[in-house]
């Protein structure tokens, strides 16, 4: 009996102990495992959608099968322009064409230096327009350097002269007129002799009139007369016409005809020559010893 009761007690120890082992806390240690590589799982088929995922356009996908977000398409204008401006068109050159030969000067003017001699056919660009004396601003397309006032009129404009600006030019050189006057030459016209001289203008002014009056020693005959030109003369004909003689430029002066040949005496020569045709504005006088 005692026997029964024994293993009967024993039984239920085991049990309770049993019992009581379970409900104690484990240790946090690990056993340690070795390290296997995981292998992603493959993407699952089915789409899932949410509130808060982007909308996928079908043509914003890319070659990689990624989808990407939309683009906002802005439109791109020049620096400077608002969409409600037009943009400034661009302005066409405008050209002046040489028609004779012409003087090219620092001003508007012939008491300015002088920057270059166009002939006819040259071609310059207009960057200033008319500046109430008859001058255009040009430049030399071959010679950048060479920016100039030109006469309008020995040009031919091609463009619209209306859109280039207006130029204030430098205050005009002190006016310093001087000439310089030498002999050249005897010559006949009709059988009649008159004497021919160079005339430099080595001044800033331009001249537009003369005075010249040689005079035969010998016999006290003088030959003399006025001009308002400086052209050169070849027998009774006129060989080029020069008017006015500008500053830097030659031209030439004949005395009237004699009315006894004064070749072989000595000749004196009384020159005028004036910044104003009929002998006005300012003169310059000089006189030139012509020996036999």
């Amino acid at each position: 009996m005692i026997s029964n009761r024994f293993r009967i007690f024993c039984a239920l120890s085991a049990v309770l102990l049993t019992a009581l082992a379970c409900a104690l806390p484990q240790s946090n240690a690990a056993t340690p495992t070795a390290q296997i590589p995981t292998v992603p799982a493959p993407a699952a088929s089915a789409t899932v959608t949410s509130a808060s995922a982007p909308t996928v356009q079908p043509d914003l996908v890319t070659e990689t099968g990624t989808p990407t977000e939309a683009a906002t398409e802005i439109a791109t204008l020049p620096v400077g322009v608002f969409a409600t401006e037009t943009p400034a068109p661009t302005l066409e050159p405008v050209f002046a064409d040489v028609m004779k030969e012409s003087n090219c000067r620092t001003g508007p003017g012939s008491a300015y230096d002088l920057v270059a001699t166009y002939q006819t056919g040259t071609r310059l660009q207009v960057l200033a327009k008319d500046l109430g004396g008859g001058f255009i601003f040009t430049q030399n397309s071959g010679k950048p350097e060479e920016q100039c006032y030109i006469l309008a009129n020995n040009v031919k404009l091609t463009g619209d002269i209306s859109i280039l600006p207006q130029f204030t030019p430098l205050p005009s050189p002190t006016a310093a007129p001087n000439f310089t006057a030498t002999f050249k030459k005897f010559d006949l016209c009709k059988g009649d002799v008159y004497a021919q001289f160079v005339i430099v203008n080595t001044g800033s002014l331009p001249f537009r009139s003369a005075y010249i009056k040689v005079t035969n020693l010998k016999t006290n005959e003088s030959a003399e007369k006025v001009v308002d030109a400086f052209d050169l003369t070849t027998a009774c004909i006129i060989a080029k016409n020069i008017a006015p003689l500008d500053p830097g430029a030659t031209g030439y002066l004949s005395s009237e005809l004699f009315l006894h040949d004064p070749r072989g005496n000595k000749l004196r020569a009384v020159f005028q020559i004036c910044t104003e045709k009929s002998l006005k504005g300012t003169c310059i006088n000089t006189v030139v010893a012509i020996q036999p």
